[in-house]
């Protein structure tokens, strides 16, 4: 079972300290981030999304059959931290041009034929996700039977103290918040999250519980994140 934990990050500047530094702390094994076609659609005259969404043009010119409403994966390609922060940065920044890039992605979505999604922003519900998210945050760490005793002594002395059930060879499966257009369209008026940003997590709940302290300690956020055993 996945629990959420919440971060004390709204603005844009957190939250880009916040990504990067659950991308490069020492438990995490892998960093799986997607971008959705219909973004690199609407970014299209930024450097960065240009040339793939040329090549995605180009893509539906030579395979005809391309069901571009569908839940191909490859609807979705991989993005850097980086073009992740870039994406938040250009439709959460007021102004003209935000506005400009909501009526360029709204259009790619209507192309979709979906009916659009109408969840308020950051409260559509996980069991039932809308389609298409439009951007994908994953991280994968590492199993507690591969965490070194010295390199990873915090997390392993974590769980010890909290005296959990661990399925030692199990890797750790963390997820973003939900990322659709409601979200990237009007999540963040005036510049700042409606909500708090928040991750999910498996595994056991101490050894995330202390990744996610350190992740927000190294953001420089105000609070520590808080997660299920926090809530009185």
């Amino acid at each position: 079972m996945m629990l959420a934990w919440s971060f004390s990050a709204r603005t844009l500047e957190e939250i880009e300290r916040l990504l990067r530094a659950l991308g490069k702390h020492r438990y995490v094994r892998e960093v799986d981030h997607r971008i959705h076609w219909t973004v690199d659609r609407a970014l299209a005259d930024l450097p960065a999304f240009a040339p793939h969404a040329q090549a995605f043009a180009a893509r539906r010119s030579r395979e005809k059959g391309l069901e571009i409403a569908s839940r191909d994966p490859s609807l979705w390609r991989s993005a850097t931290a980086d073009e992740i922060c870039a994406v938040f940065r250009a439709f959460w920044t007021p102004g003209e041009t935000a506005e400009r890039y909501k009526q360029a992605l709204r259009a790619a979505l209507a192309e979709t034929g979906l009916p659009p999604a109408t969840h308020e922003p950051f409260d559509a519900s996980a069991d039932e996700p809308p389609h298409p998210e439009l951007i994908l945050l994953d991280w994968e760490l590492f199993p507690v039977d591969e965490l070194d005793a010295d390199r990873h002594r915090g997390a392993l002395e974590a769980m010890e103290e909290a005296g959990e059930e661990v399925d030692a060879s199990a890797p750790v499966f963390q997820e973003g918040p939900i990322l659709a257009a409601p979200e990237l369209l009007d999540g963040a008026p005036g510049g700042e999250l409606r909500e708090d940003f928040f991750v999910w997590s498996d595994g056991p709940y101490s050894y995330s519980d202390y990744v996610f302290r350190g992740a927000a300690k190294v953001a420089k956020l105000a609070e520590p994140p808080v997660g299920y055993n926090d809530i009185d």
